[in-house]
C-alpha cells in the first residue's frame, strides 16, 4: 500500500512540475515562433520552391531531349 502512495506522490510531483516549467516554456517557445512566422511575408518562400520545382522540370527535359538524341 505504501508502495502505490508513493507512486501518486511521484505522479502528482511529475504532473506539477510540468505544468510549473515546462508548459510555460512550450508555450513561451510557441508564442515567439508563431510571432516570428506572422511577421515574415510567405510569398517569397513560395517564389523560392516554385523555382526549386521549375528548376528540376527543366533539367529533366534537358535530360529527356539529350537521351532521346543520342545514337
Amino acid at each position: 500500500m505504501a508502495n502505490l502512495q508513493d507512486k501518486f506522490k511521484q505522479r502528482a510531483a511529475l504532473e506539477d512540475a510540468y505544468s510549473n516549467f515546462v508548459e510555460p516554456y512550450v508555450n513561451q517557445v510557441m508564442e515567439i515562433h508563431l510571432n516570428s512566422f506572422l511577421e515574415t511575408p510567405p510569398v517569397p518562400v513560395m517564389f523560392a520552391g516554385l523555382g526549386c520545382v521549375s528548376g528540376c522540370l527543366l533539367l529533366t527535359v534537358v535530360y529527356c531531349l539529350w537521351m532521346r538524341r543520342r545514337p
